[in-house]
């Protein structure tokens, strides 16, 4: 039997972890607790998930002595909406602290093994990007992050610790924020609220998702396979899709109107994984499909609301 330490669990990956291991998702894996460690647990109490066998530790990981004897440790503590950040410099010092911190007490968890949770937004920062600070813009800033975040995680390899990064992409569950910067969020809002899907952007955006039960098994067996040399694997779906012909799905499926703007030029925004090496180093596999994925979203919103 085995323990997960959770770091940053209120967002859409801790809630979708906790929501997955009650329904019995990560039985497999042998999973019997997870401790659960965030600076916002007072918002995550009052949300409706289930928090039996999920010990809730109310920490800023910056600050934190020691962590929980686990077996398994994985860090998803990145803010991943940035468009507040006010002060690129400040906010990039205070990330490298709760990073930097980690690593100093990860060395004491000599037998864990510990999944990152990066993006693929880090194929997007060119290595020039990364040499001056004062460069950085806030487009860049969060890839940025990820980037140093991934360094700090492989260096552990000195203490013999085995680590993974999982190079996470787009995604779609009953936890996504729905009033974010996520196209299919906004829709699945729209669809709740029984509104018209109004698609502006003006150029053609490709993007693919997977389910979040997908995502958490993906996450958890990536890292039961960590290694000291760092293992790195992308994790989505490599199935993409058009944004209008998505807000056609979504019309299709649940009869709402839609309206786009018109295209402008011919430039194509394309955000796709290649999880091939996923595939065929652990075997993992996509079990829904979009349609199915976006059908148990709705399905699940409607019954924690209820």
């Amino acid at each position: 039997m085995k323990t997960i330490t959770f770091i940053g669990g209120s967002g859409f990956f801790g809630k979708s972890y906790i929501d997955a291991f009650n329904r019995g998702v990560l039985k497999k894996f042998k999973i019997k607790k997870i401790n659960l460690i965030s600076r916002n647990i007072k918002k995550l109490k009052k949300t409706k998930i289930i928090l039996d066998n999920i010990e809730l530790i109310a920490a800023d990981v910056s600050k934190l002595k020691k962590l929980p004897k686990s077996d398994l440790i994985i860090y998803a503590a990145d803010k991943a909406n940035l468009k507040n950040v006010k002060n690129v410099k400040k906010f990039i010092s205070s990330s490298k602290k709760s990073i930097d911190n980690f690593c100093e007490i990860a060395k004491l968890q000599k037998k864990a093994k510990i999944l990152y949770i990066s993006s693929g937004a880090v194929y997007r920062l060119k290595k020039d990007n990364l040499k001056n600070i004062n460069l950085i813009t806030k487009k860049q800033l969060y890839a940025f992050n990820k980037v140093y975040s991934e360094n700090k995680i492989k260096s552990l390899r000195h203490f013999k610790i085995k680590t993974s990064i999982a190079r996470c992409f787009t995604f779609v569950g009953p936890w996504l924020p729905r009033k974010s910067n996520f196209a299919i969020g906004n829709f699945i809002d729209n669809v709740l609220n029984q509104k018209k899907i109004h698609v502006k952007a003006n150029s053609k955006v490709f993007r693919s998702y997977m389910y979040s039960d997908d995502l958490v098994y993906w996450l958890t067996k990536i890292c039961i396979n960590a290694k000291i040399d760092t293992l790195i694997l992308n994790v989505g779906s490599d199935k993409s899709i058009e944004i209008r012909s998505l807000a056609k799905l979504f019309a299709r499926l649940f009869k709402v109107k839609i309206k786009f703007n018109k295209l402008k030029g011919k430039k194509i925004d394309k955000y796709i994984p290649n999880i091939k090496e996923s595939k065929i180093k652990l075997g993992l596999k996509i079990k829904y499909n979009l349609k199915d994925s976006i059908i148990l979203t709705i399905n699940k919103i409607h019954e924690k609301n209820n």
